[in-house]
């Protein structure tokens, strides 16, 4: 089984390589996947925290001069920093969605747009860039065609659900449409996380995945269908998969996600409320 030990290459295929992160944490698990596609030119995918030691295990692993491409699937700050030093060691091409959400504060001058669809082409290997908002607005998936590969950034998660924080840009309908999306990919044969192991089971990851948003949503209903209840109420009920409830660094992310789905739930005429702090009840 290819090494998730941090700053450690390993090689997942022919093709791809990984780096993982030293930043493990609550938001991002063991670390940030930094991906390494080709051989004689190489397109890094999320270069991650801007660590000098990550920066040299990536730079070292693909061979300076064969870095070509730096490609963002979004610019939360565990996924992009690293890319500016990356871009001065080797001169590589940084490319990423057009527009950055204003809530991210990021600095960072693109050399290429990428649009949904669009094609990062390398000697040996063809990337398309998918355009899957809902986690952030400006999220990218990319799929290596000669592997079946799915690179998710944090769309889809190993071991962990997806947060949708709408004070960050989340959107709870973009997601799932997304997600709806990479369901109908049925070429993808396995998923690469921007957080996470390589998962080989794609359709069975992205049903679960609907699956649980889904449920979260009929338990919310639930929930108001005793009466109104604010967000922070909701948690603790719903919240319940351990004895000792959820770790409190989690529970803003908690609360964050339910108000996803109540923004979600109000589009459609389900639910009335007017914010984070404020009762919410069924229509």
């Amino acid at each position: 089984m290819p090494s998730m030990t941090p700053e450690v290459p390993s090689a997942l295929s022919p093709l791809i390589r990984r780096v993982v992160a030293n930043n493990p944490g609550l938001m991002t698990g063991p670390g940030t996947n930094t991906y390494l596609v080709g051989i004689d030119e190489v397109a890094v995918i999320d270069p991650g925290p801007d660590m000098a030691k990550h920066v040299e295990s990536i730079v070292g692993a693909a061979m300076r001069d064969r870095v070509k491409w730096v490609l963002l699937t979004h610019t939360h700050p565990d996924h992009w920093p690293a890319a500016e030093r990356i871009r001065k060691r080797t001169g590589a091409v940084v490319a990423a969605f057009a527009k950055f959400p204003k809530a991210d504060e990021v600095k960072l001058a693109l050399d290429l747009e990428l649009a949904d669809g669009d094609t990062i082409d390398g000697t040996e290997f063809r990337l398309e860039a998918l355009h899957t908002p809902g986690h952030a607005p400006n999220h990218l998936c990319f799929f290596l065609d000669e592997e079946r590969a799915l690179f998710t950034g944090d769309h889809v998660l190993n071991g962990t659900t997806t947060v949708i924080n709408p004070q960050r840009g989340g959107d709870m309908v973009q997601y799932l449409a997304s997600l709806e999306r990479l369901r109908k990919l049925k070429r993808v044969a396995r998923i690469c996380p921007g957080h996470g192991d390589v998962m080989d089971d794609p359709t069975a990851v992205l049903d679960e995945y609907v699956a649980h948003r889904k449920q979260r949503e009929r338990q919310i209903m639930r929930q108001l269908a005793k009466g109104p209840a604010k967000i922070s109420d909701m948690v603790v009920a719903l919240y319940v998969d351990t004895p000792e409830g959820l770790p409190d660094g989690l529970v803003e992310m908690a609360g964050r996600q339910v108000h996803a789905h109540l923004l979600k739930l109000k589009g459609e005429g389900k639910v009335a409320g007017t914010g984070a702090k404020s009762a919410w009840s069924r229509v």
